[in-house]
């Protein structure tokens, strides 16, 4: 197993939802109502340094998917991408999972080995 696939991953995960969460704690002050206020927000620099980090992401998936089989790069990108989301969720967001939640992580943390042990 090419243990860089990880490594990209992560910063494919860090890097996107770094940017998603720029973007939602804009959303969180204030809001969206018409076309004009869309403009606003969309040419904020808040906004255009979340999207430049989201297009810096995608080097990254570009990269682990450079050094290996998509249907094992793309599900190890999607694990750890949702497991950085959940985990700035909480720390920035104040958001709760529930047991099926925490089931949900255990799983997806076991699948992402499982991918790694079966190269």
């Amino acid at each position: 197993m090419n243990y860089n696939i990880y490594f990209f991953s992560l910063l494919y995960a860090i890097f996107n939802v770094s940017g998603a969460a720029i973007i939602k704690n804009k959303l969180l002050l204030g809001s969206i109502g018409n076309f004009k206020d869309f403009l606003l927000f969309l040419f904020d620099f808040k906004i255009i340094l979340a999207m430049f980090c989201i297009f810096i992401s995608m080097f990254f998936s570009i990269k682990a998917l450079s050094l290996e089989k998509f249907s094992l790069v793309i599900p190890i990108l999607t694990g750890i991408n949702f497991l950085v989301t959940v985990g700035v969720g909480y720390l920035f967001f104040k958001d709760e999972l529930s047991l099926t939640g925490y089931i949900g992580i255990l799983f997806i943390i076991i699948g992402i080995y499982l991918l790694g042990l079966g190269k």
